[in-house]
């Protein structure tokens, strides 16, 4: 048994998800040392946004105090559509209650309100280069040959995670042969807080709204080849592309931002506790981005972690028992599975060219968009009510 912990929890990644969950369990007066391999944590230089769901609202105001009235747009529409065609459905947040079925967030913005609740020992520009398990914890060498014991380590370093791959975890992967173009726009007219997604065979095309109302966020999937010609356009042949993408139901855009490219493939972790370790957010799944639920899918295992580590600390366990990491794996391993296999299957249905495939997908959209009931259901999973989310 250790005699003495130097930290109860250290984690790795120093990005939203890592410096959340240290907040959160530094709070509930849990030990905590976050690990960072970049010169700084929270890089606030970020143009990428987020959209945030209602729960995953909830949660970051319990960690940080953060206002969703703050610089973020509210999602009060959703419009999906496939391709350019009829088939199309509305959700309207009034179908489920007042609020927003959740928020575009500037992802600076939520560094800035989370580096205010920083609370807990930071090591910058440090790696674990080794790591041993004990009997009821685990004992890590960063850079520089400092030692740590720790009852939990807490791997948040991303979907290149080096610290998975050090364990050698087994995991589920999948090149999607898609990248996703990422952008922000100025436009004429006011997006009246809708967010848009076309479903095209090359991949989905949203367009998230912005706060101010003449403000949205690209995020513009296309197979790989393509979005590498599209990324080295100029930027006024950028625009015109992106034009001709968007239609003019928002007048005419101009680019704001530059254009920011990044591979889509499938990651999913087959343990996202290894003894000691737990995988939090892309280090455990990378989804596809197809539903925007990437981040609020990570903010669900830092709120479970943190939940479940405070109830131990405060009934005096151990925390490097098997039974609480085990609870851990238990409460989001349904959650993370069925999200990366329910985004992995509607890309391949919107991407199929077969007809009774593209027969089937209008049939339900047309059901969907005449039953209150279903759209009810499925605004409550979007905003992280459902009975999956837990």
């Amino acid at each position: 048994m250790i005699r003495v912990t130097d930290y109860d929890v250290v984690i790795f990644g120093g990005g939203i998800l890592g410096v959340a969950c240290a907040i959160g369990l530094a709070h509930n007066g849990v030990s905590v040392l976050l690990v960072e391999k970049k010169e700084e944590i929270l890089l606030n230089n970020d143009d990428r946004v987020f959209a945030v769901s209602q729960r995953s609202k909830k949660i970051l105001e319990e960690l940080s105090g953060w206002s969703s009235d703050h610089e973020n747009a509210p999602i009060e529409h959703i419009m999906i559509y496939d391709e350019d065609g009829p088939a199309q459905v509305h959700y309207d947040h009034a179908l489920v209650g007042p609020e927003p079925m959740g928020y575009v967030v500037k992802a600076s913005e939520l560094a800035r309100v989370l580096q205010k609740n920083v609370s807990f020992e930071v090591n910058c520009k440090k790696e674990c280069i080794d790591l041993i398990f004990r009997n009821d914890g685990v004992e890590l060498t960063l850079s520089g040959g400092k030692k740590i014991r720790t009852y939990i380590v807490i791997c948040a370093d991303g979907k290149n995670s080096s610290l998975r791959k050090k364990i050698v975890v087994k995991e589920l992967t999948h090149d999607f042969k898609q990248s996703c173009l990422v952008c922000n726009v100025e436009h004429e007219k006011n997006h009246n807080n809708t967010a848009i997604e076309h479903f095209y065979k090359t991949g989905p095309f949203a367009m998230l709204p912005m706060q101010g109302g003449k403000k949205t966020s690209i995020v513009w999937t296309e197979n790989t080849k393509t979005a590498k010609v599209l990324e080295k356009l100029s930027r006024s042949e950028f625009t015109m592309a992106l034009q001709k993408k968007c239609g003019y139901h928002l007048g005419q855009i101009e680019l704001k931002s530059d254009v920011a490219c990044f591979p889509i493939s499938l990651m999913l972790s087959s343990k996202q506790v290894v003894r000691n370790v737990i995988f939090l957010g892309d280090a455990a799944h990378s989804i596809h981005p197809i539903a925007g639920q990437g981040l609020n899918l990570g903010i669900r295992d830092v709120s479970a972690v943190i939940e479940i580590i405070k109830k131990y600390k405060e009934t005096g366990s151990d925390l490097g028992r098997t039974f609480i990491l085990k609870e851990i794996e238990e409460r989001r391993a349904l959650d993370n599975t069925s999200m990366a296999m329910i985004t992995s299957f509607m890309n391949n249905v919107f991407s199929s060219d077969l007809l009774i495939l593209k027969l089937t997908r209008r049939i339900a959209m047309a059901a969907v968009e005449m039953s209150p009931t279903i759209k009810r259901k499925l605004i409550a999973h979007a905003m992280g009510l459902g009975e999956i989310c837990k």
